[in-house]
């Protein structure tokens, strides 16, 4: 009980001791009010409120009115600094009680007055804080004129550079101008009937003197380009051409002396010249454009509402005619449609001049690219003069197939190389500006790389810093190859124009380089094959897989023997004649043409059976092949673009044999849809698979022994059925009609 008591008194006592502590805070925390009564919380004291004037005023040019934009204000103390607009003013805050200097300068050649500004301790605004600047130095471009044929000074002589500069040369035909530190100008210097190279010189950000900045000047008086020579009919369209209207050729102006003509279609349906003028820059070009004399036999001149075709000669450059593309000023008289008209009267404000690539392109399949950027990217436009001829234009996903209405490609792209097939020998015109650029990348594994060069290269000169990553490169409808790995080397020489394949191990940077006389006339490709078999010569096509064939395979073999490879059907879709060399050799096999009714190549993993032809004996053997199993492609089994070596080859003396054995017929073969498949074995089971020309399945059935196929559901083309049966495969192509 005692115990009980005692842990009350000590609670008690607890409770009195912490209501004493309660009751104190409580006194410390509040206070009464006004009026004596409830306690209230005493509030925190506030922050002190920091008080900002300002400091503004504009920034003049030395000597002038004008407004100094860009010029910095340094303030110390921590304050920062601030940029003088377009109208050269500036502002900026300060806290209350700050001292501190304002410094001003302008990319550290300027000087300005006052140097500084002193603040101490600002308690108001600071107005009109206004400063004036200019340069504390002048910087000088100074070089000579001389004439190009004596090497003279060009002396004493009034030159205009453009911009207001106009300086005078000395005795010596030196000239010297006074540049303002950090401007930038470009000079272009101009005496009546002279150009001058180079032609213009551009300063960015002056801040030192140039010296040597010499021009040689080149009299303009060329006369008429070669071949413009024109007949004065009497009948005439005049033309005007703008000074304003900047005749260049992709954004390089015309130098004075250079012409401007335009051409009709003569009878023998070439361009001739139907009238010309000189540009001088100074004054607007007059172009008489004559027109036909019907007094004389021959058309020397253009007919009415015949379209003038424009073209320029560059005397000052590279003494080359470039195709020119007008636009004219229309409204009232003037005629802008670019025809020719009796006392037609027309004026030109824009001359807009292009390269032009001429690509020949042979009958059937190749590779194309171009080292011009065309005007134009739409590849309708583009393949425009040939599309009568195009059969299809292809890279490894996309297409533009004209019959088929299908076009996927849509627009152009200089970095790519693309496949074609042409119905007979084609030269197609691409009108643009050279590509710069003459950099690609080209991705793991296969590419289509375009040629960007205008002349021939060398493969060593552009892959000579990546060789370790390049596994091969091959033409495209073509059996010429690259291959380093097995040093074969039939394709030496890219050239402009042309596209090939490339396989690569990992992302490379490939340059073609700047062209050189030598490399122009340089083309060592070498793999020339001549069929002296009894077998068909294979066609070229844009599916292939190459096959090296190791010297160690050679030893039974004899030099002038051929080896071809044979689809099943015994078709020769691959040819090569052994060299003398006993090297390394290897034979192209190409895939079947997909845009062709008949079957003329393998098709996606059919065997590959080798035959051999001793011309020497007049006599044909099979051959047993084994294939390197390091290799991508060791099952013997055509890949597209697949690669695989022969190490081994054993040669059948006892003949050959019909490699394809019974096999499947279908008929008829075209059809509207439906076909008969004859099998070989009337009680055969056999899975028949159809798919279109990309791969895609479109139809699977299983039939026994002879069948009706009806495919009316597909819309007319190309398709192929792949017939399964006793762990054999057929292949075929079918036409629907």
């Amino acid at each position: 009980m005692k115990s009980i008591i005692r842990l009350i008194r000590i609670i008690f006592i607890a409770f009195l001791a912490l209501g004493s502590l309660v009751s104190q805070s409580a006194i410390r925390s509040y206070r009464p009010d006004d009026n004596g009564g409830i306690l209230k919380k005493t509030p925190d004291p506030a922050p002190p409120q920091v008080i900002y004037y300002s400091i503004d005023g504009h920034v003049y040019k030395e000597g002038s009115n004008d407004r100094f934009e860009g010029v910095t204000i340094e303030f110390s103390g921590g304050v920062g600094s601030v940029v003088t607009d377009e109208m050269g003013f500036y502002s900026i805050e300060v806290p209350q009680g700050w001292s501190g200097v304002a410094t001003p300068s302008y990319c550290g050649y300027y000087s300005f007055n006052p140097e500084q500004r002193f603040y101490t301790n600002v308690k108001k605004d600071y107005f009109d804080q206004d400063y004036t600047g200019g340069p504390a130095q002048l910087f000088t471009i100074s070089g000579k004129f001389t004439y190009h044929d004596t090497g003279e000074p060009i002396s004493n002589t009034e030159i205009d550079f453009g911009d207001n500069v106009v300086i005078t040369t000395n005795d010596l035909g030196e000239y010297s101008i006074e540049m303002i530190p950090c401007t930038s100008d470009t000079l272009v210097p101009y005496i009546l009937n002279f150009n001058f190279e180079p032609s213009f010189r551009i300063y960015n950000n002056i801040t030192a003197n140039y010296i040597n900045q010499d021009y040689i000047g080149i009299p303009d008086s060329f006369g008429l380009p070669p071949g413009w020579d024109y007949e004065n009919t009497g009948q005439v369209h005049i033309i005007s051409v703008f000074t304003t209207s900047n005749p260049n050729l992709c954004g390089v102006p015309l130098g004075q002396g250079d012409y401007i003509g335009v051409f009709y279609v003569g009878d023998d349906g070439e361009l001739h010249c139907g009238g010309a003028g000189m540009w001088n820059g100074e004054t607007n070009t007059p172009v008489i454009a004559q027109g036909d004399d019907v007094t004389t036999p021959e058309k020397d001149g253009f007919a009415y509402g015949e379209t003038m075709n424009w073209k320029i000669f560059r005397w000052t450059k590279d003494e080359k005619a470039y195709t020119a593309i007008p636009q004219f000023q229309t409204g009232g008289f003037l005629v802008s449609n670019n025809k020719w008209y009796t006392t037609g009267l027309s004026i030109v404000n824009q001359l807009d001049a292009y390269n032009e690539h001429f690509i020949n392109i042979p009958k059937g399949w190749s590779g194309f690219s171009s080292f011009v950027v065309p005007k134009s990217l739409l590849v309708t436009h583009i393949m425009a003069p040939v599309v009568d001829e195009l059969v299809i234009m292809q890279t490894f996903t996309k297409m533009y197939y004209p019959s088929q209405g299908i076009n996927t490609i849509g627009l152009w792209n200089n970095e790519d190389g693309y496949k074609i097939k042409v119905t007979s020998d084609v030269t197609l015109p691409i009108m643009g500006c050279i590509d710069e650029d003459r950099e690609i990348s080209l991705e793991p594994t296969w590419n289509i790389f375009p040629v960007l060069s205008t002349c021939n290269v060398s493969i060593d000169s552009v892959f000579a810093l990546v060789t370790d990553q390049l596994i091969v490169i091959k033409e495209i409808g073509g059996n010429n190859i690259y291959w380093p790995e097995m040093g074969i080397a039939t394709l030496k020489t890219l050239l402009p124009g042309r596209a090939y394949i490339a396989a690569v191990t990992e992302e490379i940077p490939v340059v073609f380089p700047d062209c050189s006389e030598t490399m122009k006339l340089t083309n060592e490709n070498t793999a020339v094959t001549q069929n002296l078999t009894p077998w068909n010569t294979p066609v070229f096509t844009a599916s292939s897989q190459n096959t090296a064939i190791k010297q160690e395979a050679l030893k039974n073999l004899k030099p002038g023997d051929f080896i071809g490879a044979f689809t099943p059907e015994g078709y020769c879709a691959g040819l090569i004649q052994i060299g003398n060399n006993g090297q390394n050799c290897a034979v192209t096999i190409f895939g079947d043409d997909n845009t062709t009714v008949e079957k003329d190549g393998f098709l996606q993993d059919e065997p590959v059976l080798f035959k051999l032809y001793r011309p020497g004996e007049n006599k044909e053997f099979n051959l047993k092949v084994t294939y390197d199993q390091t290799m991508a492609n060791a099952d013997g089994l055509f890949t597209d673009n697949g690669l695989s070596a022969i190490t081994e080859i054993s040669v059948d003396v006892t003949g050959i044999g019909n490699p394809g054995g019974k096999s499947f017929g279908i008929f008829p073969n075209p059809s509207s849809g439906i076909f008969r498949i004859i099998a070989p074995d009337a009680y055969s089971r056999y899975q028949a698979d159809v798919m279109g020309i990309t791969g895609n399945k479109l139809y699977s059935a299983v039939f026994e022994g002879n069948a009706n196929l009806d495919l009316t559901g597909l819309p007319s083309g190309i398709y192929f059925i792949k017939i399964k049966s006793g762990g054999k495969t057929h292949y075929e192509k079918l036409v629907i009609e």
